[in-house]
């Protein structure tokens, strides 16, 4: 690269970074924890209605006839009550400006080359990723395009498994959701979420460490629930088996005593999602 190249390229970084550093991006992206939180609490909700046997919750809602009880179906709940286009919208718009945030801090964050700073950018573009998710999902259903991601997780599985070396390559992915499960329940256990938020009042101190790490546990065996499915998928050769939060909450309630469990895992999501809010007032960004 040339040293006008160079130039250029410092000065893109610099201008993005100023532009993300900006009063307005700020509130606009603590807006996307606050989004990601409602879209948590109606996981949330939909996963204590299944766990106590009303798995009916989000039917006839948009998009969401089977009553899906993941992200999809937290989405087509809230395009369902009055006003909730308008509250989809809000969530949509706060969502992208996280992810906007997030990927500038991947490419122009770090200030070193060392290991710790590229895992600290890859990080970074996961979670740009999960919010980017929420972003497109959130205006699909505002626009009445939302789709069923059970749905687009089989169909996915399918492709993959149709290819040569789909198996080799699901199994990846399944591991990789584990790791993911499994480095969120660390997360929650060990506290290392601390580390995202400036000072708190010792009044909010305590309920933010329960809700965080009740939330990051919930969401960690979760998710390993999902990557244990996604390889259950490859060793079967079935894409039927393969499915997202939906799958794995059916799976937690097949189980014995596994209600109970569901109901405890819903109320984990929904305690990360008021944590979501506590995260939007006291996030350093």
């Amino acid at each position: 690269m040339t040293d006008a190249a160079q130039d250029a390229a410092r000065e893109t970084g610099r201008q993005a970074r100023r532009a993300a550093d900006s009063r307005w991006f700020e509130t606009t992206a603590r807006a996307g924890f606050v989004g990601s939180g409602v879209v948590h609490l109606l996981i949330g909700y939909l996963a204590v209605l299944l766990g106590v046997g009303n798995a009916s919750a989000g039917s006839g809602a948009q998009g969401s006839e089977s009553g899906d009880t993941d992200q999809s179906g937290a989405l087509a709940q809230l395009a369902s009550v009055p006003g909730g286009v308008v509250l989809l919208w809000l969530v949509a718009v706060g969502t992208a400006a996280l992810t906007i945030r997030l990927l500038v801090e991947a490419v122009v964050g770090g200030r070193t080359d060392d290991a710790r700073a590229w895992v600290n950018r890859g990080k970074n573009v996961g979670k740009a990723v999960v919010y980017g998710v929420i972003t497109y999902s959130s205006a699909s259903y505002a626009v009445g395009a939302g789709k069923s991601s059970s749905g687009s997780t089989t169909s996915a599985a399918a492709t993959a498994l149709a290819t040569p070396g789909g198996v080799v390559l699901l199994l990846v992915v399944a591991a990789v959701a584990i790791a993911i499960g499994v480095g969120l329940v660390v997360i929650g256990v060990r506290g290392s979420w601390k580390k995202h938020l400036r000072a708190q009042p010792q009044s909010v101190r305590r309920p933010v460490a329960v809700l965080a790490t009740l939330g990051y546990v919930a969401k960690g065996v979760a998710v390993v629930i999902v990557g244990v499915l996604v390889a259950v998928a490859a060793f079967r050769s079935d894409p039927e088996q393969a499915s997202g939060l939906d799958g794995a909450f059916d799976a937690l309630r097949s189980m014995p005593g596994g209600s109970v469990v569901l109901v405890v895992v819903g109320l984990g999501f929904a305690a990360f999602g008021v944590y979501s809010f506590f995260r939007a007032r006291y996030a350093r960004i």
